[in-house]
């Protein structure tokens, strides 16, 4: 991206980090994801990335062109993974078969 005001960024109270279509209103894309409601966004000089303030304590550094394969592996890798078997004994309910 580059410093043409063709991209807004936004920080929420839903902890998220969002680049927008200046143009058409349209998110391009989540670019980053804080522990808690994000207070502040400026974007660098070269729009390259954008700096962010959260009430989590922490001020990030984030790639203002969204990296999809990286969040979606980062997404996946929180929220989805296989039980090992220890984990199946420990979670799971007993089968009903015998």
């Amino acid at each position: 991206m580059v410093p043409d005001g063709r991209h807004i960024a936004t920080g929420s109270d839903d902890r998220t980090v969002r680049v927008w279509s200046a143009a058409t209103f349209e998110e391009v894309g989540v670019v980053g994801v804080h522990q808690d409601k994000v207070t502040s966004v400026a974007w660098s000089r070269d729009s390259a990335r954008l700096l962010t303030a959260s009430f989590d304590g922490t001020a990030r550094v984030w790639a203002a062109e969204p990296d999809f394969d990286r969040l979606e592996a980062h997404a996946r890798g929180r929220v989805f993974r296989t039980l090992d078997e220890e984990e199946r004994h420990q979670h799971m309910l007993p089968s009903a078969t015998p």
